[in-house]
């Protein structure tokens, strides 16, 4: 599992969430995106049309296989060309893809899915089962190094198969009963008679001669040599979910998200995806439009709960009702961030508005700490406890990392908000390694302010088990094996509902907010509905370029 993390992690945030962008020249320094757009009469809605050439970037190119790539702009691309057995719909809820359907048995351990007839591969022949159950097969192997990989201590399988020999039914047979079994089907699948085996994929990893091959709405230009730069790829004619709008899309490489902003701003391509906050403190052109999205990347102030301090609910509490969020996005985050009180996007079917609760309440936060103890004894404005004949001042010290200019800035705002309650807080920004080596993994901190990308599935078992958060609960880990085990739309719900409850009112940490994704696209793209992280392209179908 930790591998699993680890490598979503790495996809999600350049390796390491709590690592930064790089640096912006100054030369790209401008105003917010949102006061560069004007809008001053109802747009008239185009209307569809075919053709057009669309141009993307590939930063970071290592590999042309879905399953190894550890590149945001790569996965995003490689959409285009695989698809997967289930999908997520705008909810993030799993829906149905390559499968059409499924059952499952009363005791949740057995799963039946039934496979989309009429699926043709890029080169013509059918896709069955037969695929979905060797993509499954080889990332159960330990020898694919894959984020994508299904660990046997996360989900064990105990076997699967064509059912009946059935080349459009297949079974997985689990060894505990677990909803999680739609999520981990979300992985691109990959054509049995191209790819061979896990240990194949590995030796070619890196071979960029091997250009990929899928089922999607775009297949590669086999009449166009991939010459290093750009990969082109053109429409499936023959995909089973209708015909795409748009002609061709050519997927251009650069070295960096740097070189990739350039580009756009020199109409080299026609988008580019990126974090909100970033995107606001770069030049771009006037003919862009600006969607943003949620992420699921999520800002929390982690407390070490051996730290007698914070192993007083009271205060906890009391830092979550002094910190005001909202302030802290509009000043450090240009306003592309949302608040919450729990590690679950607003956009997840499993998210509780109800557990919506730590709004900025001075008085309140004053109050709980007032009620544990904590006053001002020697009125210099520091609340303290009496310890015998001394006095201990309620201070703490936020740990942050130096590379990441946005978090510091936050954590900084968070010490001055936490001041007007009583607090004495001081910052310490390290650079991430000596932070993680040094200060995290031997638990030598009091509160550290970082950044964590949850995985679709919102394992949250994984986050709460990292070996940063120092809080233990039997009845939290209870909560968190029964959402693991949940196989009932019901049942997960409700029991995600169970979790928020405990989290709201024992705040273990801080949740504090979901970071906000942008793409910036060229005006004369049009139809595009839904932008999701990694999922960009989802709703290419609907896409189309006014000439």
């Amino acid at each position: 599992m930790k591998k699993f993390i680890c490598l979503m992690l790495a996809i999600l945030t350049g390796f390491i969430s709590g690592c930064g962008l790089a640096r912006i020249p100054e030369a790209h320094l401008t105003e917010s995106i949102e006061d560069n757009i004007e809008n001053t009469h109802e747009p008239v809605e185009p209307r569809p049309v075919y053709g057009g050439e669309l141009n993307v970037p590939l930063t970071s190119l290592d590999s042309f296989n879905p399953l190894l790539t550890k590149s945001r702009d790569v996965l995003n691309f490689l959409g285009l060309i695989y698809e997967s057995a289930i999908t997520y719909d705008k909810d993030l809820k799993p829906a149905p893809s390559l499968v059409t359907g499924w059952e499952v048995s009363p005791d949740g351990r057995l799963w039946v899915f039934d496979v989309r007839k009429g699926v043709k591969w890029h080169n013509g022949q059918d896709l069955t089962g037969d695929d979905i159950l060797f993509t499954l097969h080889a990332l159960q192997s330990e020898t694919l190094e894959s984020f994508f990989s299904i660990s046997s201590e996360d989900i064990k399988i105990v076997e699967s198969g064509l059912r009946g020999g059935d080349p459009y039914t297949f079974y997985i047979r689990l060894e505990e009963p677990t909803y999680r079994i739609l999520d981990y089907l979300t992985f691109p699948v990959l054509p049995q008679n191209i790819y061979a085996s896990a240990e194949f994929m590995m030796e070619y990893k890196e071979d960029l001669t091997m250009l990929p091959m899928g089922s999607g709405p775009y297949r590669v230009d086999q009449t166009h040599n991939f010459d290093g730069d750009t990969i082109k790829l053109i429409r499936n004619e023959s995909w089973w979910n209708g015909t795409p709008y748009i002609d061709s899309i050519n997927g251009k490489l650069y070295d960096s998200v740097d070189e990739a902003f350039n580009a756009f701003y020199n109409n080299e391509i026609d988008l580019i995806d990126t974090t909100a906050v970033y995107a606001n403190t770069r030049l771009y052109r006037n003919s862009a439009n600006h969607i943003k999205y949620n992420t699921s990347d999520i800002e929390m102030l982690v407390f070490n709960n051996n730290n007698n301090l914070f192993n007083d609910k009271s205060v906890r509490k009391a830092i979550a009702y002094g910190i005001d969020r909202k302030d802290i996005i509009s000043k450090v985050y240009l306003n592309n961030a949302e608040t919450v009180d729990v590690p679950i996007p607003s956009n997840s079917w499993l998210y509780d508005s109800s557990y919506r609760i730590y709004d900025y309440d001075e008085k309140r936060a004053k109050k709980l700490l007032k009620e544990a103890g904590w006053n001002d004894n020697d009125g210099d404005g520091i609340l303290d406890v009496k310890q015998g004949d001394t006095s201990v001042d309620l201070s703490f010290t936020i740990l942050t990392n130096s590379d990441n200019s946005w978090r510091v800035d936050a954590a900084e705002l968070i010490a001055e908000q936490l001041t007007e309650i009583g607090f004495k807080v001081q910052v310490e920004a390290l650079p991430w390694e000596v932070l993680y080596e040094e200060r995290i993994a031997t638990g030598d901190f009091d509160a550290i302010l970082i950044g964590y990308s949850l995985d679709p599935m919102l394992n949250l078992s994984s986050l709460f088990h990292a070996e940063w958060i120092k809080y233990s609960s039997p009845q939290l880990d209870v909560l968190l094996e029964r959402a693991a085990d949940a196989y009932t739309e019901d049942d997960r719900l409700n029991a995600y509902q169970e979790i928020q409850k405990y989290l709201t009112e024992e705040m273990p940490v801080i949740s504090l907010y979901f970071k906000t994704g942008s793409l910036l696209v060229d005006s004369r793209i049009n139809g595009i509905e839904h932008v999701g992280e990694l999922r960009i392209f989802k709703d290419i179908k609907n896409w189309f370029i006014i000439p």
